[in-house]
């Protein structure tokens, strides 16, 4: 659980329905214990999912907002402005709220950031009055702001000179739109997520030329990006080739050509490696009769406890050994 005190918080309004940007003039009262809660929940919530990472040196707009304090309330509220303008007339892409906060947690650790709190449509009872008589009805009221809890699609979190972002890509007529590129001026980061899709993807095809069976080629792969992460916070893809391919080198020239072609560097830095940790610690296997079954990466090769075994005609079985019954 993040736990900080609030130095410095501004809300601003970002309402495309109405067609209003409104900025505060003001922060809030640094003392407001739902602010508080609902900041704490929300920063916890962005940094346990997948975000990437920037320089703060290379974002002029965030350090604009991180050095100069004294203009913390200026400075967001320009951002908030630049952002609405963006986006006033892009239809896929939300209106909300723009929270800006200044805080430090129990270590004495400034933080910086920001988290774009869309909003959701709901219905509600209003109370209302026909001449003098009450009539209860049901509206709907499209600015109702997310749980904390609530992913964040867009935000941001600094720490000394790192930026944590959190950045939703969107088809803004027919172009890729980011609050990463387009707000913060960052060039595009791949996320963790998609370099080791391009990853099991050049290992399935590599598998499928340049071995007999590549049944397990999934499986081996993700235990791969599993050890390599909780090694070394990377994705080493050396590592990879040599626990999959093992003694067929043809395959593991082959297949670092292939992820040289397609932009995958040797090595993948992983920023918040326990959410891979826990991601890849586990591996869905579905069978071709329909089951599935989830086993732990680092049984997968015990054949004391599950064993993949080819059949004459080319299918694979896979047997469970040592199921203790509770």
């Amino acid at each position: 659980m993040v736990t900080m005190r609030i130095v410095e918080a501004v809300v601003h309004v970002m309402d495309k329905d109405s067609g209003n940007v409104v900025v505060s003039h003001k922060a809030v009262d640094p003392s407001d214990v739902v602010m508080e809660e609902y900041l704490q929940k929300a920063i916890e919530k962005l940094m346990k999912t997948e975000y990437t990472e920037a320089n703060l040196a290379d974002c002029r707009v965030v350090a604009n907002l991180v050095n100069h304090p004294a203009d913390f309330v200026a400075n967001s509220a320009q951002i908030s402005l630049d952002f609405f303008d963006a986006i006033k007339g892009a239809t896929k892409i939300n209106g909300g709220d723009l929270l800006f906060f200044r805080a430090q947690n129990d270590d004495l650790v400034d933080m910086t950031g920001m988290i774009k709190l869309d909003y959701n449509a709901k219905y509600l009872h209003s109370i209302e009055y026909d001449e003098d008589l009450l009539v209860n009805t049901i509206i709907q009221n499209k600015t109702i702001l997310p749980a904390p809890v609530t992913t964040v699609k867009d935000g941001f979190l600094v720490m000394g000179d790192t930026i944590r972002i959190q950045s939703k890509k969107y088809d803004n007529n027919g172009e890729d739109w980011t609050f990463a590129q387009n707000i913060l001026q960052i060039p595009v980061v791949k996320k963790v997520s998609e370099e080791i899709k391009v990853i099991e993807r050049t290992v399935k095809e590599t598998a499928k030329k340049y071995t007999e069976n590549d049944v397990l080629t999934v499986p081996e792969t993700h235990k791969a990006v599993y050890e390599s992460i909780k090694k070394d916070e990377q994705i080493d893809s050396e590592y990879v080739a040599e626990k999959v391919f093992q003694d067929n080198p043809e395959a593991k020239v082959a297949f670092r050509e292939k992820l040289k072609e397609r932009g995958v560097s040797e090595t993948v830095r992983v920023p918040n490696a326990p959410i891979f940790e826990k991601k890849y610690q586990k591996q869905k296997i579905k069978l071709g009769n329909g089951i599935e079954m989830t086993v732990p990466v680092d049984v997968l090769k015990n054949k004391d406890v599950v064993e993949f075994r080819t059949n004459p005609d080319g299918t694979m079985s896979v047997i469970v050994k040592n199921v203790e019954r509770e």
